[in-house]
């Protein structure tokens, strides 16, 4: 399924299947812009506010007043070349849902190439936006890839040069729901896990702006969770969007929430809440109309009702649902299709055949020779229950012998149907060998795998124990052994003065350091007294020198995370710290960690030398290797990406 929200961000119909997400008219925020507009002292503030009036008047859909304030911001500009690129841009945002594409991209193209010569926040941002745009118009004309370009090397680097967390938000999500229609599911969920990050650091004085943006990632991020398999974690992003929504029950943005949570539903089996979430956002058609979101609801639902064999029930929604004048082509074909089987599961051979004919008409180059032999049977069958139904009706007329013939063709149908009853018992019995040879055979993989972890785990206990006691041996025996004889000499000292007592002392005190650092490395003595984000606090600042930088970003890690599960933390995050310094030759190190609910993500990236990591996974090192073994021991997942000369980033993701 494309998503086809990224239409939305502009505000404007572009056809008939998409709408509008607001949760309320936010008619203070157009007042707040045009009392700055009315108060300003110079013509360069009245034509910026002016342009940034004709954007929320758009946003409302009041064509007219856009329209109006885009040509007085534009007449006020003068000569002023910043002011003419930001008009250009508008006029280009304004004009999106008209036909003529190319005169929309030309003022794009003008806009950025006057705004570009410009190095302060505000320009950065206008061009984020406007190469957003132009990756719009490039998707609009099915250019997936030059949309994706337009996202991820323009407009994402423009708008973190910005330093305005709205747009670098907006940039994130962009090239995430890309990446989405490019079925690149992991990739684009870190791009909308920074969209989401940053919509919530936000301080735009637009509320529903920026609320309606939350609303909107985080149903994609849900339905992404779901596509994924994991629908308790799209729960946890469908619980936050409903958090939002409930205060603006008048919303027409429920038709977006509906689908997921329906689908959520259908994941947990619990198919009459599907329904029944599914009926809701179908209701929302009253208020909107038909549209694409609507019409996934109703073939939603009536899939589920031929799955429980409901099949009356599912045959109303699909005649509904047909009756759309925006459905492609392909759609409807399919749905003739599916119509014409539900039809005949429940036994009317003459509607099966009728819609079996529409599906004929319109998709004969395109169906296998499989379904063609399908239609074929279905017209057979249907008209020899109309020949039946003729000798029923002449029966008392005819004579002994038509009766006969007629008894021997009953007799020929009787021998096909059990010659196709007996192939169809052969083949269920071969499938339901080969499933339980697959069973068996996964079975067997899974106690495999779980005595690998097991063995692992045990490596990584006797391990920790190990450093711990040489720990507590360097610490409190050679550690006190050195710390005696330092103050023996610094006593000699004081009675005798000598450089060479004073070079000796001063080579102890950095034996001791030095021995501390070592203990301290193999069991951090912060982790078990303060928690794990003051001892991954103190390893990057430990780290960190003034030719290095490490930079720890936690968020809403809990001491409750079980403390084996902390130390395993600590030692992966140690270790790709120690990947990044001594192989990739990093200057700059962003380590995240972040805990929402049971889920924990770590990110590690770093400016290093990078590396293939194709030619990698040929010559994995310990360091790798224990990586992977304690991600795997945590039923975690891990991904590595890298380029040479280009740094390296890894995430992962734990469930505890």
């Amino acid at each position: 399924m494309k998503f086809l929200l990224i239409i939305l961000f502009f505000s404007c119909t572009l056809a008939n299947a998409q709408i509008v997400v607001k949760l309320y008219e936010d008619s203070s925020y157009i007042q707040k812009l045009q009392d700055r507009f009315t108060l300003a002292k110079n013509d360069s503030s009245k034509s910026y506010a002016a342009l940034q009036l004709a954007s929320a008047y758009k946003r409302v859909k009041n064509l007219p007043k856009a329209k109006e304030y885009l040509e007085k911001g534009t007449s006020l500009s003068g000569n002023i070349p910043f002011l003419k690129g930001a008009s250009l841009y508008y006029r280009a945002y304004i004009m999106m849902g008209a036909q003529d594409l190319n005169m929309i991209r030309s003022y794009s193209t003008e806009a950025d190439k006057i705004l570009s010569r410009y190095d302060n926040s505000e320009a950065y941002r206008l061009r984020s936006h406007n190469w957003v745009l132009r990756g719009v118009l490039e998707q609009m004309q099915g250019n997936e890839k030059q949309g994706l370009d337009a996202y991820i090397n323009h407009a994402l680097p423009l708008s973190i040069r910005s330093k305005d967390t709205f747009t670098i938000a907006n940039a994130n999500k962009f090239v995430g729901i890309s990446l989405l229609n490019a079925e690149q599911r992991p990739k684009a969920n870190k791009y909308l896990t920074d969209a989401l990050v940053n919509f919530e650091r936000s301080t735009t004085d637009h509320k529903a702006q920026r609320e309606g943006a939350l609303v909107e990632v985080l149903l994609v991020l849900a339905e992404n969770s779901l596509f994924m398999d994991r629908p308790d974690q799209g729960k946890l992003y469908l619980d936050r969007a409903y958090t939002i929504l409930k205060k603006y029950p008048s919303s027409n943005a429920f038709l977006f929430y509906y689908f997921p949570e329906g689908l959520y539903y259908e994941k947990k089996e619990r198919y009459e809440n599907a329904i029944t979430s599914y009926d809701k956002g179908i209701a929302i058609q009253a208020d909107v109309g038909e549209n694409y979101y609507i019409n996934r609801a109703k073939y939603a639902k009536f899939n589920i009702l031929r799955k429980l064999g409901r099949n009356q029930q599912a045959i109303a929604v699909m005649e509904d649902l047909l009756r759309s004048n925006i459905l492609l082509i392909n759609d409807r074909n399919s749905y003739y299709n599916l119509l014409a089987q539900t039809y005949a599961h429940t036994g009317n051979m003459k509607e099966a055949y009728t819609w079996s004919q529409k599906f004929i008409s319109i998709n004969d180059s395109l169906h296998t020779s499989q379904n063609r032999a399908d239609i074929v049977e279905m017209e057979k069958k249907y008209q020899t229950a109309k020949k039946e139904r003729q000798i029923s009706q002449l029966q008392a007329e005819r004579k002994e012998a038509e009766l006969t013939e007629k008894n021997h063709r009953l007799l020929n149908w009787l021998l096909g149907i059990g010659a196709a009853i007996f192939l169809l018992a052969f083949i269920f019995a071969v499938y339901i060998y080969r499933t339980k040879q697959q069973q068996t055979s996964t079975r067997l993989q899974e106690l495999e795998k779980q005595k690998e972890l097991e063995l692992t785990q045990a490596v990584l206990l006797a391990e920790e124990r190990e450093r711990a006691r040489i720990a507590r041996d360097l610490h409190d025996g050679l550690g006190g052994t050195l710390s005696g004889i330092k103050i023996k000499l610094s006593a000699e000292r004081k009675n005798a003065s000598s450089s060479v007592i004073d070079d000796t002392v001063r080579q102890l005190e950095n034996s001791i350091g030095e021995l501390r650092r070592i203990s301290r490395n193999m069991m951090p003595e912060t982790l078990i007294r303060s928690g794990l984000e003051v001892a991954l606090r103190d390893l990057c600042v430990s780290i960190s020198s003034d030719n290095i930088l490490v930079e720890f970003q936690p968020s809403g890690i809990k001491d409750t995370i079980p403390v084996q599960v902390q130390v395993n933390i600590y030692r992966v995050i140690q270790e790709l710290l120690n990947n990044s310094l001594r192989h990739g030759k990093a200057t700059k190190i962003i380590v995240q960690c972040i805990q929402e609910k049971n889920n924990i993500l770590i990110t590690v990236e770093d400016n290093g030398s990078g590396f293939d990591p194709k030619a990698q996974e040929q010559v994995n090192g310990i360091g790798l290797v224990n990586i992977k073994n304690r991600v795997n021991l945590m039923k975690g997942t891990i991904q590595i990406d890298s380029t040479i000369d280009e740094g390296t980033t890894v995430n992962i993701e734990i469930y505890v």
